[in-house]
């Protein structure tokens, strides 16, 4: 082939690419987030500053691994609300009995006590789910009833401020420090950089491993995904285990940010954190999302709550304008879906 048509070939196949991308769910949610922050940034310039950059992602943290279990189980064609609860559960717990027992040691036993409790409790959803074959949106709406209740009643009801071991220290700590103008000195803590390494681990198990092919197979046709070899019932146990870790991280995380364990913290969350990782493009009815479109969609969530406050909207608007966008997010492909059909079948009929 000569080099004048190969040149051709290349440019063609370079505006194929631009325009698959520019259709993207991952576009569209990545152009509403600069959007949002340059209408927000217009409006309110404080915006724009240090702090409250840095205080996005903060809050973009605890939502961003709680996004990543979410994905996994909406992948597989499943809706999981029990994920708040179970951060809340292992959290307050492992904050009581490390207290109770006077630890003064790393911060990493308390992550380590918590992820175990908090992948017990996500294989009692994937024991209802996978054995008694119970919706999953019916079992997680009882076991997070359970959880609180649980955790209210045997466990405690009243805020723990005396956080053990390095919490209140490690809280303490930036990855880096920034002077504004308006607040002082600002720091950046350094879990954010747990959601990166959770993020990219879930990129990974999606992308490379037997199970996470299984996850999308499950969420495209069950009956397809059984009949070629995929062990559902194993899949589902580590899909609602790794669910139970990332909700106990973020516990864990959220505790260290506000300096005390919460009985009923994260309760309510659920909505945004659905919200985002449909927004980033993941199909509600399973098959389809990507890492990076979830992240996007927390952000632009996360954007949002902190624009909504920034202009003066009363709190209790928050919920109604996320609920706007879960409607837009689902309905969007879905609409995009049923034009692709009448297409092919125009096309069929031509």
């Amino acid at each position: 082939m000569s080099p004048i048509f190969e040149s051709l070939d290349l440019r063609v196949n370079s505006i194929k690419t631009v325009k698959r991308i520019l259709r993207t769910n991952e576009f569209s949610i990545g152009v509403a987030v600069v959007i949002l922050s340059i209408l927000t940034g217009v409006v309110n310039p404080a915006f724009f500053s240090t702090a409250n950059l840095f205080d996005i992602l903060r809050n973009a943290t605890i939502f961003g691994i709680l996004a990543m279990g979410v994905l996994i189980v909406i992948i597989s064609g499943g809706i999981d609300i029990s994920f708040p609860a179970i951060a809340a559960l292992s959290t307050y717990a492992t904050v009581k009995v490390l207290i109770n027992a006077n630890y003064q040691g790393s911060v990493l036993l308390v992550y380590a006590i918590a992820a175990s409790i908090g992948l017990f409790l996500g294989l009692i959803n994937a024991f209802f789910i996978s054995w008694l074959k119970i919706p999953t949106l019916i079992v997680t709406l009882g076991t997070s009833s359970m959880y609180y209740g649980f955790n209210l009643f045997f466990v405690g009801s009243l805020n723990l401020y005396n956080l053990p071991g390095q919490m209140i220290p490690f809280s303490r700590i930036a990855l880096v420090t920034v002077q504004d103008p308006e607040v002082g000195l600002v720091g950046l803590h350094p879990a954010v950089l747990i959601m990166v390494a959770v993020a990219l681990l879930v990129w990974w198990f999606l992308k490379y491993t037997m199970i996470g092919r299984g996850i999308f197979a499950m969420g495209g046709n069950r009956e397809v995904a059984e009949r070629s070899g995929f062990n559902l019932r194993q899949i589902e146990y580590v899909i609602y285990g790794i669910v139970g870790v990332l909700s106990a991280i973020a516990g864990v995380t959220q505790a260290t940010f506000v300096r005390h364990a919460n009985p009923a913290a994260l309760m309510g969350t659920e909505l945004d954190v659905i919200a985002a990782v449909v927004l980033g493009g993941a199909a509600i009815t399973g098959g389809r999302g990507s890492v990076i479109g979830s992240l996007l969609g927390v952000l632009f969530v996360t954007i949002m709550k902190t624009s909504l406050i920034m202009l003066g909207i009363p709190a209790y608007w928050q919920k109604v304008f996320v609920g706007i966008a879960l409607v837009i997010g689902t309905a969007i492909p879905a609409i995009r879906a049923r034009h692709l059909r009448q297409q092919m079948v125009s096309t069929i009929t031509d």
